[in-house]
């Protein structure tokens, strides 16, 4: 019975896992914009002539990783920057490619790794989107990280969010459900008009770093449940996507102030406390 339910528990700790996942897979690794990782499998054959079994390993370990970074770059090249720009075509500048290539040859090896029957190695090798994007985000035109912080919660802000009416606001959510709207790094919110809701100018360029301009959730009910912004959050619904990634969020102009009174008394987009459910 105790077998049973472990394993029941188990497969639904997997299901949870995946359900988590937001962005792409492919044969020898993922994007996960998400967990805001991505992830490449390298595998190494055992060269034809080493002494012994234990130089036989290491061999197949170091073809394994340079492969897995072969494979990372790669694959990075697929990163959606923003709704117009992808890593591969803001690459071109040989300076910015250096310095990607250098987080890349940082990337650390995550697991153990699998010794195949044909007697080749396996090994999984990961970089975190926090060092690319150190490398990609400018290092102007943000927030100022020393802005007075947001004020006093007041009963007159919280009813004008018109959203949760008890407690603060601990975040905000964009439902862009049915929309078509695709994860990437630096997401922006826009109202109808065009301008801009959400931006680099609302938040420091530490926390976009650290902890990702927005967050991404399959659902409404996993987007609330998100740490990022898990509590009370304000709930938005979008109206369309935008740019030829459509990776920006459109709200209708009725909704602006709706964020722009949460903001000011939670601060809740200075630390990128945005969660966009897909």
């Amino acid at each position: 019975m105790k077998q049973s339910l472990y394993i029941t528990f188990l497969i639904s700790s997997l299901l949870i896992g995946q359900d988590s996942f937001v962005g792409e897979t492919f044969d020898r690794g993922s994007i996960d914009y998400n967990g805001r990782k991505v992830q490449a499998t390298g595998i190494g054959y055992i060269p034809q002539n080493v002494i012994n079994a234990g130089q036989a390993r290491r061999a197949a370990l170091r073809i394994a990783k340079q492969d897995a970074l072969r494979q990372l770059i790669e694959i990075v090249n697929g990163v959606t920057l923003t709704s117009e720009t992808t890593m591969s075509g803001a690459m071109f500048d040989d300076v910015i490619k250096t310095q990607v290539q250098g987080v890349i040859r940082g990337a650390f090896q995550v697991g153990d790794p699998k010794y195949l029957s044909d007697t080749s190695i396996e090994v999984v090798y990961e970089v975190p989107m926090s060092g690319i994007s150190e490398v990609m985000i400018p290092p102007t035109g943000f927030l100022d990280p020393f802005a007075p912080s947001a004020a006093a919660p007041s009963g007159d802000a919280t009813a004008a969010a018109d959203g949760p009416t008890t407690g603060a606001i601990t975040g905000l959510i964009i439902d862009c459900s049915g929309l078509g709207v695709r994860p990437a790094m630096s997401p922006q919110i826009l109202d109808q008009n065009g301008g801009i809701v959400y931006g680099p100018s609302n938040y420091t360029r530490e926390y976009a770093i650290k902890n990702g301009v927005a967050g991404y959730a399959k659902g409404l009910d996993a987007g609330k449940e998100d740490d990022r912004v898990k509590g009370n959050p304000l709930v938005i619904k979008a109206v369309a996507a935008s740019g030829s990634n459509n990776v920006d969020v459109i709200i209708g102009n009725s909704d602006i102030m709706r964020i722009r009174s949460a903001n000011s008394s939670y601060g809740i987009l200075k630390d990128c406390r945005v969660l966009i459910v897909l």
